[in-house]
């Protein structure tokens, strides 16, 4: 009999020790996670605007070394601001990244350098093979 009362109490003080340990781990977890929540929050708009730009700029820049690569192997003087990416300039652009005119302006002062870099390579390299032959 009091082998009986002691185990069931033994049993019902590790049910409320586990119970205690469980919910303290819960309401740690939650608490852990709105503060891991709240701080990405804050370095995604801390830096919001130098990503934007960033990847704006080099999505751009990549795009105008294509176009003005193709605009002096075609031997057409066209101006970058005749392309239709450069008006556009939204590609590579995703919702997540931020502000959309943020990214065109970005993008589009990459596109201009990577166009007129390209151009003059590509031109300078075709000129240079006229004058050999």
């Amino acid at each position: 009999m009091k082998t009986n009362k002691l185990q069931s109490k033994i049993t019902g003080f590790g049910m409320m020790l586990s119970m205690i340990f469980s919910l303290l781990i819960l309401t740690a977890s939650d608490a852990q996670a709105q503060f891991r929540g709240n701080r990405q929050i804050l370095r995604v708009e801390r830096g919001n605007n130098n990503n934007v730009n960033r990847i704006g700029r080099a999505q751009g820049y990549s795009d105008g070394l294509r176009e003005g690569s193709n605009a002096a192997r075609g031997r057409k003087r066209k101006t970058p601001y005749d392309e239709g990416k450069f008006k556009k300039a939204t590609n590579g652009y995703k919702s997540r990244f931020g502000n959309r005119e943020a990214y065109k302006q970005s993008y589009r002062q990459g596109f201009l350098r990577g166009y007129d870099e390209a151009y003059r390579r590509n031109n300078r390299v075709i000129r240079v093979n006229r004058r050999s032959r």
